[in-house]
């Protein structure tokens, strides 16, 4: 069996899940983001640890297939999964059939759900959407109130379950737009309160405003997503909260095979990298494939024991090479690329080494790499 997969540590995710826990009170209710494989840690594993600690109220995922996937750990009739992004006219069966909670953007979709759902003998789940400021979902929050009068007078065949909206700064140390957009949605709460529309469950705060504003943000429940995982969603956060959130998730593999190259040979594609003085090129099968990223070539180090060594050569497809001198490495002997316990290891430099961020390194691993809980 190739030896490249990607370890989970659960008791790390229930660490940080006990985190939001804390942040936010006894009062708030959770729901863990878990798409895209639950940040690339495995939708089965991690949805199962969240199942497990009974400190979860509902899921939240992007796509039907997800929540479909979903569904049948978390059980018809269990905990509820709301599709984060809108339904397609072809989807609205699927989200029916697995009683998916749709997110509302639009009159026109409304309508739709609410033909299929009359069709299929059910009240569809629906969560309305206000845009406050990330301009990209949600209706404008001047039209909530007759988005929300219009779900009312579908009552038949619609549920109206959340009204919600989406943060985009609230990782940042200036919270000026982040306040603006609290201010506008708590506004529409209020109002649609104050019109006597009932209104479930209000949610809004993500991992940033979750860290830095869980007592003004947390309304009924609150959607963490990559804090749950390991990791705050920005740097300043990052040097705050480190010490209390635990990466989960070790990218290891092993020793493939080990050479001696001589002084000026290069190695890899294109031969960008030649070595100093004689040395011994470890082979570890892992690449770009398996989502470990071609960007980091020269810019990456892996962890033999307590050791680290240079990444050399172009990282291919499948391959990586480390330059390991004459130490004691041997075919067989575990490497890890991301490390739970290295601080320069870990997905945050990772994608510091490359100009992105932790949300990419780790979604970005590969399906064909098995997740394998520990």
């Amino acid at each position: 069996m190739r030896p490249t997969r990607a370890e989970i540590h659960t008791e790390r995710f229930l660490n940080n899940l006990r985190l939001v826990r804390k942040q936010v009170g006894e009062r708030a209710r959770i729901m863990p983001i878990v798409k895209a494989n639950a940040y690339g840690h495995g939708l089965d594993i991690i949805a199962r640890a969240a199942i497990q600690s009974e400190e979860i109220d509902a899921f939240g995922v992007a796509t039907e297939e997800e929540g479909a996937w979903l569904r049948r750990l978390a059980r018809r009739g269990g905990l509820p999964i709301l599709v984060l992004t809108g339904a397609a006219p072809d989807e609205i069966d699927t989200f029916l059939e697995h009683q998916l909670d749709f997110t509302l953007s639009d009159l026109g979709s409304l309508d739709a759900i609410a033909a299929r759902a009359a069709a299929f003998g059910e009240r569809a789940r629906v969560h309305l959407k206000v845009d406050t400021g990330m301009r990209r979902m949600g209706v404008e929050p001047e039209d909530a109130i007759p988005f929300l009068r219009a779900i009312e007078a579908h009552r038949k065949d619609i549920e109206l379950i959340g009204l919600y909206t989406h943060f985009a700064t609230s990782e940042e140390l200036d919270q000026t737009f982040f306040r603006k957009q609290l201010t506008t949605f708590d506004a529409v709460v209020r109002e649609a309160r104050g019109a006597g529309i009932l209104i479930p469950l209000v949610h809004a705060a993500n991992s940033g405003a979750i860290l830095q504003a869980p007592k003004e943000s947390a309304f009924d429940m609150v959607r963490p997503g990559i804090m749950l995982y390991g990791y705050a969603p920005s740097l300043e956060l990052q040097e705050q909260f480190g010490e209390e959130l635990q990466a989960c998730l070790a990218l290891v593999s092993s020793v493939v095979l080990v050479k001696h190259i001589k002084a000026g040979e290069g190695v890899s594609y294109n031969l960008q990298w030649h070595a100093a003085r004689a040395t011994r090129i470890a082979t570890v099968p892992i690449g770009y494939g398996d989502g470990y990223p071609r960007l980091l070539t020269g810019r990456a180090r892996a962890m033999i024991g307590e050791k680290t060594y240079p990444v050399v050569g172009t990282i291919s497809m499948d391959q990586v090479m480390l330059d390991v001198g004459e130490d004691d490495v041997k075919i067989g002997d575990r490497v890890e690329l991301i490390s739970v316990t290295n601080g320069t290891m870990d997905a945050w430099s990772l994608a510091n080494a490359i100009g992105t961020i932790p949300y990419e390194i780790v979604s970005g691993i590969a399906a064909r790499v098995p997740r394998v809980p520990v």
